[in-house]
């Protein structure tokens, strides 16, 4: 299922779903799957807002700008603790945000693995 519209329903309710629906079709005609990673990533965009929308409770606007530039002008992959440093906000905060863009489709997710403890999760703007 795609999306579910109860009748009776005015056309500026339909029109939005429709044209979700067509950009959500384009993407998946472009998708390259070579893992199950690659259909959470597809399927995580399905359900993100549209351009506009809001975003999950608990996030601003301003510091998703913040991060996403921060993501774009990194010379290759970050942590969320040096996204963090960089931006001025916490490493939690940093993760979350990251997080978020990962699940939207918009960043990607690599391990980098030390000698003890955690993997360290750097991420990268998805072009």
């Amino acid at each position: 299922m795609v999306d579910y519209l109860l009748k009776p329903f005015d056309y500026e309710d339909l029109q939005p779903r429709l044209e979700r629906y067509a950009t959500q079709r384009g993407r998946l005609l472009t998708t390259v799957v070579r893992g199950q990673a690659d259909v959470d990533r597809f399927l995580a965009g399905a359900f993100a807002p549209p351009a506009g929308g809001t975003l999950p409770k608990g996030l601003s606007v301003e510091t998703a700008q913040l991060v996403e530039r921060a993501l774009r002008e990194a010379d290759g992959t970050v942590s969320a603790a040096e996204t963090a440093t960089d931006i001025g906000i916490s490493r939690v905060s940093a993760r979350r945000y990251l997080e978020y863009f990962h699940a939207t489709g918009n960043a990607d997710v690599s391990l980098r693995y030390g000698t003890a403890g955690r993997p360290e999760r750097r991420y990268s703007w998805r072009a």
